[in-house]
């Protein structure tokens, strides 16, 4: 029974942990889907959606025009053929919003305050339903089978607009988990069926929502992405990938002194630390502050972060939490580390 069951069944019981803002740079998470999508007023297009967390999450329509609408870290952005456009909180809004199976699987990991709702009207019938606020603000409930063994599906209720709902059915199994393959929904005007072809939950590297959505060519967004990968080479163990993300020098500012490190330097010293240390999670305590200068060729990124893992030789289990102001520079085209100011929290 997959972990969505789990809640459902447990409806009553809401000591689940409440979600938090915290986002797992080192997380194999993944939740890809393709679906055949037939409209109520007749017409028809294709879909594939790519969710690793509420800030890493895109959906893809295919018809005469090739759209993307992408939810990623601070930003909200979206691709129309050879067109992009820097959005706002609907774009992030859109592209968690088609996330069907992922609220499935990862409820009270993608909403905060979770809680136990009374009767939600589903269908001309009343339910129980988890329900919880979503990050861009509106409610999403799940609602709770009476059986406690499939979900039926989901009421969005988001500012200004109709409940939408999300019905599901036709449930099978992928081996990794128990899904719908067909989604049913309902914005008030018109009826959306989805017919999905795959849908594929296997882990995968901790870069692959990069691979799959391709970048845009907005600086800031290649700033976080340079950001979140630092981040995920620490799991990796993969003190070249650093380097290679890394200027020639690099000014590194910390425990009341101030030095320029050569590359192949940066390289080894994080190697040493790897050996030293295993990371099993490197979160985003909040969400990164971005800025990039006028010229678009030098910008710095704030980070509070939470790095978790063990004493490579002994152990010894570690946690804990840093903030940092990391200078970065556009060099040939490309946005690399060039220099960090960083403090542990005592």
């Amino acid at each position: 029974m997959y972990r969505a069951l789990r809640i459902t069944v447990c409806v009553c019981l809401l000591s689940l942990t409440q979600a938090v803002s915290a986002s797992d740079a080192c997380s194999m998470r993944s939740v890809v889907t393709s679906a055949n999508v037939a409209v109520s007023d007749g017409s028809s297009f294709m879909t594939q959606s790519f969710f690793q967390s509420k800030n890493a999450a895109a959906i893809r329509h295919m018809s005469d025009k090739d759209q993307m609408v992408v939810a990623e870290g601070p930003y909200g952005w979206a691709r129309v053929g050879d067109s992009e456009k820097m959005g706002s909180e609907f774009e992030k809004t859109f592209a968690l919003g088609h996330q069907f199976h992922a609220f499935l699987l990862y409820f009270d990991e993608i909403v905060s305050n979770l809680r136990e709702s009374g009767e939600i009207s589903f269908q001309g019938k009343e339910h129980r339903a988890l329900s919880g606020e979503l990050p861009q603000g509106g409610l999403v409930h799940l609602i709770a089978d009476k059986g406690g063994l499939q979900a039926p599906g989901l009421v969005f209720e988001l500012p200004g607009s109709k409940p939408i709902i999300a019905a599901f059915s036709d449930w099978t199994s992928t081996g990794q988990s128990e899904v719908p393959f067909q989604v049913e929904v309902d914005d008030g005007e018109r009826l959306f069926t989805y017919r999905y072809t795959t849908i594929d939950t296997t882990p995968k590297s901790p870069l692959w929502f990069f691979e799959a959505v391709s970048l845009p060519s907005f600086d800031e967004i290649a700033v976080y992405r340079l950001h979140r990968q630092l981040l995920a080479a620490h799991c990796l163990g993969d003190a070249d990938m650093i380097a290679r993300l890394s200027s020639a020098q690099i000014l590194s500012v910390s425990n009341g002194a101030m030095e320029w490190v050569a590359n192949p330097s940066v390289r080894d010293r994080f190697a040493q630390l790897f050996e030293r240390l295993e990371y099993t999670a490197y979160y985003d305590v909040m969400l990164p502050i971005i800025e990039v200068a006028e010229g678009s060729h030098l910008g710095w990124v704030g980070a509070s972060v939470r790095a978790v893992g063990t004493e490579s030789r002994q152990g010894t289990p570690f946690d804990n939490q840093w903030a940092w102001l990391m200078i970065v520079r556009k060099e040939h085209g490309k946005w690399l580390h060039a220099g960090n100011a960083s403090n542990l929290a005592q």
